[in-house]
Formats: C-alpha cells, structure tokens, sequence
C-alpha cells in the first residue's frame, strides 16, 4: 500500500501501538508526526521511522495531553500548519488506565488525569484540527475503543468511563462530518493487545498468549484505503476487521 505525502498525526507513539504504527507507516511513505510527552522516547522512535521516501519528513509534537487546552491544540495546530500543507489523518492513540478501585475509592486528581487524556484531549484535537484535515482527499480520524466500553465492569473506574465517551465522541462526529465533509471517522477496538497498559491491568496474563501491535497494522492500513470510504460502518473490533482486511 502506498501511503507516500500522506501525512498521520499518531497520538501516544512514543511506546506500543503507537510506535509500531508509526514505523510501519513511515516505511509506505506516510510523513508522521509523533505527540506524546516523553521527549527522549520520542527522539527514539524518531530515528526508527524510514526517510526514503522523496520529499518525506517527520515531525515530533511534545505535549502532555492531560494538560491540553484551547490555546496549547492551536500551538499544535500552528506547528502542523508551519510543516505541512494538510493532515490526511489523526490516530487517537494515547490513554492511560488510571486506577484500578472501586469509584467510592477513586481519587479525583486521578480520575480527572484519565478523563483528559483519554477523552477530552481528542475532543480538542479533533474540533481543532478539523480545518486542516479538511484540506486532505481521503481525511480519516481514528478513535481507539476498548472492550470496556460497552458494559460497566466493576474497578475499570475512569479508563470505562473514558471508554464509552470515546464511542459517543466518534459517533456524533461520524454522524456530523459524513454530510459536510469527507472526513471518515472511524472507531477501533484493537482487542486485547501486548502492551505495558494490558499487562498493568491483568498482571497474570501470559502475554505470550496475545496478539503483538505489529499484527494490527494491516488493520490500521485499512482505514486509510479507499475500500474504507464506501464502509457505512464506523465502529469496528478486531476480530471483525481482520477477517475483512485478509479477504480483501
């Protein structure tokens, strides 16, 4: 797949999906920009990324998301706009899992932290960026779901509660922008997954026993072909997509 002067905002790429997802993209071409808050993380996913590519270039984005605000999402819009001259997509990877308690234990400052990375920091982004995804011909804004967002289970506190945001969130914008704009949205569930955040929250699991985030990049890739304009569906979870992705 060529992805080549196409240019994907990955969110949380200093480290798991988003890393991987940012590698492989950059070696089919895509120009990445990298936003996370670790900056010696991400100057080394920056040396990984592929620059063979004529014209292709990167960029790295440090901002803590639990701190973003009106004023910050337009820095980070400027600093896109200064570089390139459209976005054709935007991951929603970052999150945090928070604590896992029961909510009448649940500290505040704690669940606030998740709320704001995890949902409004990709509410921000999105209404801010909208203007300049609109500029690309095949726009694509990718939320990130979660197993957990579809029943309430007992201790998944904030991270849940994020969760079933996220899917509102995706929604509404789906439901908004699909008559106005060519931007498709699109709302993924990766399943579970070998990254530090599953093994935080299930601490005996054998990760062995796991799907690695190198085999979610061909779903990924999905979305941004043109198989996935004519989808009328905007939620999807892996089991599904990848069955889809491999008989196409």
């Amino acid at each position: 797949m060529d992805l080549s002067n196409r240019t994907i905002l990955i969110t949380g790429s200093s480290d798991g999906i988003g890393k991987v997802l940012a590698i492989e993209f950059s070696k089919l071409g895509s120009n990445i920009i990298l936003l996370g808050r670790d900056s010696s993380k991400l100057d080394q996913v920056y040396d990984q990324l592929d620059c063979s590519f004529k014209s292709q270039k990167h960029l790295i984005l440090q901002a803590d998301l639990a701190l973003l605000d009106n004023e910050s999402a337009h820095e980070i819009l400027r600093a896109i706009t200064e570089e390139f001259i459209s976005l054709d997509g935007i991951i929603h990877n970052a999150a945090i899992l928070g604590s896992m308690t029961t909510l009448e234990d649940y500290e505040l400052s704690r669940w606030d932290e998740v709320l704001n990375i995890n949902l409004r920091a990709p509410f921000l982004l999105t209404k801010t960026l909208k203007t300049i995804l609109e500029r690309s011909k095949l726009p694509r804004i990718i939320f990130t779901s979660s197993g957990v967002a579809n029943i309430g289970r007992a201790f998944w506190g904030a991270y849940s509660v994020s969760k079933f945001g996220i899917k509102g969130l995706a929604e509404i914008f789906a439901n908004e922008l699909e008559t106005t704009t060519s931007i498709k949205v699109f709302n993924f569930d990766p399943g579970a997954t070998q990254t530090k955040m599953r093994a935080s929250a299930r601490p005996a699991e054998n990760p062995q026993s796991l799907k690695t985030p190198n085999e979610l990049v061909s779903c990924y890739l999905w979305f941004f072909s043109k198989e996935s304009s004519e989808s009328k569906e905007n939620y999807f979870e892996y089991a599904d997509l990848s069955k889809k992705v491999t008989s196409t």
